[in-house]
C-alpha cells in the first residue's frame, strides 16, 4: 500500500507538472494576442499607408485672372496710379539682406547675364514678386515666347527716386516673339498688383509690372 501510495503520489504529481505547463503556454499566447491587439492604432495606420503610396499632386500653371483680350499702350491695370495700388517706396520698411531672393530660370533672357558693362543682378527681387514671375514665366513658355527680364531690384542709377525698383518690387519686361500687348496681357494673367505697358517715345518699350508688399495672389 506505501508502494502503491507512493506511486500514487508520483503520478499525481507527474499529472500536476504537466497541467501547470500547458497553462503558462496558454497564458503565454494569450498575453501575445493580448499585445497585438493593444498595437498603436497609429502604426497600424502607418503600415497601411506605406503599403498603398500615394500619388503627388501635379502642379499646374493656369493664369490667376483671365487673360485680357487687349492692352492698349501706355495704360495700366487697374487704372489707379502705382502707388496706390502696389504702396509707395518706404526705404524704412525694406531690407536687402531681408527681402530679396534670387530668381533663375534657363528659359528666360536675363540682361545682366549678357550685359558686361552693368554690374545690376536682374536675378534680384523682392520675395513679393516670386510667385508672379514664375507664372509670367510659364505663361509666356507655354505660349511659345522667351521671357526678357532688363530690369528687377536696382539700389541706385536710373530710376528716381520713388522707384519700387529701389525695393526690388517691379519688374521690366519684353518678349520678342509674343510683342508687347500680348505680353502685357500675360503678365496681368500672371497676378501682378499692377501692370503698365509703357511706350515711350524715347524707345525702350517695355513691361513694367509691380506687386504690393504683402502680395497676395488674387
Amino acid at each position: 500500500m506505501r508502494h502503491l501510495t507512493l506511486h500514487g503520489k508520483i503520478v499525481v504529481l507527474g499529472s500536476a507538472s504537466l497541467f501547470l505547463t500547458i497553462v503558462l503556454l496558454i497564458g503565454m499566447g494569450l498575453r501575445q494576442v493580448d499585445r497585438s491587439r493593444e498595437a498603436p492604432k497609429s502604426v497600424v495606420d502607418m503600415q497601411f499607408e506605406s503599403a498603398e503610396p500615394k500619388e503627388p499632386s501635379p502642379i499646374t500653371w493656369d493664369p490667376v485672372r483671365p487673360i485680357p483680350t487687349s492692352f492698349r499702350r501706355d495704360t495700366h491695370r487697374p487704372s489707379q496710379s502705382e502707388a496706390t495700388v502696389s504702396g509707395g517706396r518706404k526705404p524704412e520698411a525694406f531690407s536687402a539682406g531681408r527681402d530679396l531672393i534670387f530668381v533663375d530660370d534657363p528659359r528666360v533672357f536675363w540682361e545682366s547675364d549678357n550685359d558686361t558693362n552693368d554690374d545690376e543682378c536682374d536675378h534680384s527681387m523682392h520675395r513679393a514678386m516670386e510667385e508672379p514671375v514664375r507664372l509670367l514665366m510659364e505663361l509666356v513658355h507655354k505660349a511659345g515666347g522667351t521671357l526678357e527680364v532688363h530690369d528687377a531690384y536696382r539700389s541706385s542709377g536710373v530710376h528716381n527716386a520713388r522707384s519700387l525698383h529701389k525695393e526690388g518690387r517691379a519688374i521690366d519686361v519684353t518678349c520678342d516673339e509674343l510683342g508687347l500687348e500680348k505680353l502685357a496681357c500675360l503678365c496681368w494673367a500672371a497676378g501682378f498688383d499692377w501692370v503698365y505697358y509703357e511706350a515711350s517715345s524715347r524707345g525702350g518699350a517695355h513691361v513694367h509690372c509691380s506687386v504690393k508688399r504683402d502680395h497676395k495672389q488674387p
